[in-house]
C-alpha cells in the first residue's frame, strides 16, 4: 500500500490542478457573459473590448468547456469538423488510459517512478487524442462515400434551372450526414451575406478533403466567370467515383496483407494465454525478474512499432 501513495498523491495533485483551472475558467467566463449581457441592455453597440472575437462568445458554458477540452486533445490536428465526442467522455477515456499505463508500467514492469509518471501523463493525452482522430477519419470516409451523390444532386438541380445556392440549400436539407452539414453551413453563410466564393474557400479549408477542394474550386470558378457548370460537375462526379473505386481496389489488394498482420500480431498473445493456462510458472520470471520486465517491454515495444508501421503503409496505399 505504501508504494501506491506517491502515485495517488500525483494523481490527486493533477486532478486538483485541472479542477482549479476549469473552475477559474468557468468563473471568468460567467463574469464576462454577465458584463456583455448588462452592456447590451444599456446600448446595442458594445465597446471593442466586449465585442465577440470568436464563435464561442455567446455559447453556453458546457459547450465552450467541451470545445476547449477537444481543442486541448487535438493540438496539431488541422481538420476537426467531424469531432463530436463530449469533454466528459474524453476525460474518462484519458483516466482509463492513464490507469492502464500505470498498471502496465508500475505493476507489471516495476519501472521507477520517473519513468512511470511521464508514461501515465502521455497515456492520459494520447488515448483521447486517438479517439478523436478515429472519429474524424470515420466521418471523412463517410463524407467521401456520399459526396458523389451530392454532386449529382447539385448537377440535376442546376440542369433544371435552379441557382447554385438553392441547390446547395436543398442538398443541405435532403442529403444524409455528414454531407448535409457542410452544405447547410455553405447555404447559411451565403444567406447571411458572405460571398459565395469565399464561403466555398472557407469550407474547403475546413473540410480538407481533396475531392471537396476540387468541387469548391470548380464551383467558385464557374460562379465568378460563368459557363456550363453542369458539365463540369458531371466530369467531377465521374472523377470522384473513379477515385473511390481505386481506393476500394487498393483495400481489396491489401486485404490479405492486413489479415496476415492481424494474425501475426495476435499470435504472441494467444501463445502467452495458452502458456498461462497450461504452465503459469513458466512465464513467472518475466514478471518477477527485472530482466524479464525488460524483455516484456521490448517485446511490446517492437510489436507496437511493427503494427503502426504496417498500418501507416497500408493507409498510405489506400488513401488515393
Amino acid at each position: 500500500m505504501r508504494t501506491l501513495i506517491p502515485y495517488i498523491a500525483i494523481f490527486l495533485l493533477l486532478l486538483f490542478g485541472a479542477g482549479t483551472a476549469f473552475g477559474a475558467f468557468a468563473i471568468r467566463r460567467e463574469k464576462y457573459r454577465n458584463i456583455r449581457r448588462r452592456a447590451k441592455l444599456l446600448s446595442p453597440t458594445l465597446p471593442p473590448w466586449l465585442s465577440a472575437k470568436d464563435e464561442e462568445a455567446d455559447l453556453s458554458l458546457p459547450t465552450v468547456i467541451a470545445h476547449r477540452i477537444r481543442g486541448f486533445f487535438c493540438v496539431g490536428i488541422p481538420h476537426r469538423w467531424g469531432m463530436t465526442v463530449s469533454g466528459g467522455v474524453l476525460i474518462a477515456i484519458g483516466v482509463v488510459s492513464a490507469a492502464v499505463a500505470w498498471l502496465f508500467l508500475s505493476a507489471l514492469l516495476h519501472l521507477p517512478i520517473y519513468i512511470v509518471v511521464p508514461g501515465v501523463v502521455a497515456a492520459f493525452y494520447v488515448g483521447p487524442r486517438q479517439v478523436l482522430k478515429t472519429q474524424q477519419r470515420r466521418v471523412e470516409d463517410q463524407f467521401t462515400d456520399l459526396f458523389p451523390e451530392a454532386v449529382d444532386m447539385v448537377t440535376r438541380m442546376v440542369r433544371a434551372g435552379l441557382p447554385i445556392n438553392v441547390a446547395f440549400r436543398a442538398v443541405g436539407e435532403e442529403a444524409p450526414p455528414p454531407v448535409n452539414r457542410i452544405f447547410s453551413e455553405l447555404a447559411a453563410e451565403e444567406k447571411i451575406g458572405a460571398r459565395f466564393d469565399e464561403a466555398l474557400a472557407s469550407a474547403a479549408d475546413r473540410v480538407g478533403l481533396p475531392d471537396f477542394r476540387f468541387f469548391a474550386v470548380a464551383v467558385a470558378l464557374h460562379y465568378s466567370t460563368g459557363g456550363n457548370i453542369a458539365v463540369t460537375l458531371e466530369i467531377l462526379s465521374d472523377i470522384v467515383r473513379k477515385r473511390k473505386a481505386t481506393r476500394l481496389k487498393a483495400k481489396a489488394t491489401t486485404a490479405e496483407v492486413r489479415t496476415s498482420a492481424m494474425v501475426l500480431g495476435a499470435l504472441p498473445f494467444v501463445v502467452i494465454g495458452g502458456l498461462l493456462v497450461l504452465s503459469p510458472a513458466y512465464l513467472a520470471p518475466l514478471t518477477t525478474d527485472p530482466r524479464g520486465n525488460v524483455i516484456i517491454g521490448l517485446a511490446i515495444g517492437f510489436l507496437a512499432a511493427a503494427y503502426f508501421s504496417m498500418r501507416w503503409m497500408m493507409r498510405r496505399a489506400t488513401r488515393i
